[in-house]
């Protein structure tokens, strides 16, 4: 089974993808849909024309490398970054493959419908928008990684949070869930990141960040964290209604979780005595929900595994009904 896989490269999470689907029996040729390197980089602060023009040529460059092979899958990872002509032009070097689009955003945050036509399959992790326009639900995973962890190690009553801070909401958010777990007699541990630019806009905005870095968490720190929470504190950066990858991962590795995100409620999984929704900046339920048990503390989440995800993002396995 031969896959072109485009994708974006954040983090692990598409380095574990690339894995397991060599593992599900794929040779995977991938492709970086949005480089990162320091030339992409600085014509995006140049100017998005520039930008765009050099991110066309990228996307060429792929296609036309591609000719060279008859793929049986054609995977993206988001797609709005590439323009119809490239797209058009991928379709017609790869005539028998299938071609499948995954989409970790909502498209109140990125609008792929345009690129959406050009796909066989288009899944995504947001069900709301899996619902409105016909298209297959797929929510995030928990990497092989995430699932070899400890469990031995927890600390009750203690929650963690690690995440990019992007908007002052989700900034305002951690300082008052801070603020109510230390009159609550429960523990919270935190890593913040922000960009120089985020922090700038923070001052700006009348908050004055603090036990925020610049630095993305250390591995062996976030594994300790995880290891020795018993909750996972969810708020997202962005409007949304499918389920972050702190919370599949949480689920999975059998925590509590305390999140911003009504839907959860609608999903198979959810159980009050599992997951604790707040409204707005609203945690008074919060203390009695982390000092109960949960019910069912034997759940088999391994649905939500990666290899479960990555077998149904090939179509090697059936969706779950959304």
């Amino acid at each position: 089974m031969k896959v072109l896989f485009f994708g974006l490269d954040y983090h692990d999470y598409t380095r574990n993808i690339i894995n397991e689907m060599r593992a599900a029996g794929g040779d995977v040729n991938y492709v970086d849909i949005q480089p990162r390197s320091l030339i992409f980089k600085v014509l995006r602060t140049a100017g998005r024309g520039l930008y765009d023009q050099y991110l066309e040529v990228h996307h060429g460059s792929a296609v036309r490398q591609s000719k060279s092979t008859a793929y049986d899958k054609v995977v993206f990872l988001q797609a709005h970054q590439m323009s119809i002509r490239n797209l058009t032009d991928l379709r017609a070097a790869q005539p028998k493959a299938e071609f499948t689009l995954y989409n970790w955003d909502s498209l109140s945050n990125h609008d792929y419908r345009v690129q959406a036509k050009w796909f066989d399959r288009v899944l995504t992790f947001d069900p709301v928008d899996a619902r409105n326009n016909g298209y297959g639900y797929l929510p995030l995973f928990c990497s092989r990684f995430m699932q070899g962890l400890r469990r031995d190690r927890v600390e009750p009553a203690s929650l963690f949070m690690v995440g990019n801070i992007v908007k002052p909401g989700r900034y305002e958010a951690v300082e008052s869930f801070r603020r109510y777990c230390a009159k609550s007699r429960l523990t919270f541990k935190q890593h913040l990141k922000v960009s120089p630019v985020v922090w700038f806009n923070l001052v700006r905005s009348g908050l004055y960040p603090r036990d925020v870095s610049f630095r993305q968490i250390d591995k062996s720190a976030f594994c300790d964290m995880i290891e020795t929470s018993s909750a996972a504190f969810d708020f997202a950066n962005h409007s949304q209604t499918g389920q972050t990858m702190r919370m599949m991962e949480n689920l999975c590795l059998g925590k509590k979780i305390v999140t911003s995100n009504t839907w959860v409620k609608q999903e198979p999984f959810y159980s009050p005595d599992r997951i604790h929704v707040f409204d707005g900046l609203n945690y008074s339920g919060v203390a009695d929900f982390m000092f109960g048990d949960i019910v069912d503390k034997d759940a088999d989440f391994s649905d939500y595994h990666i290899q479960s995800f990555v077998r149904k993002l090939l179509g090697l396995s059936l969706l779950s009904a959304c």
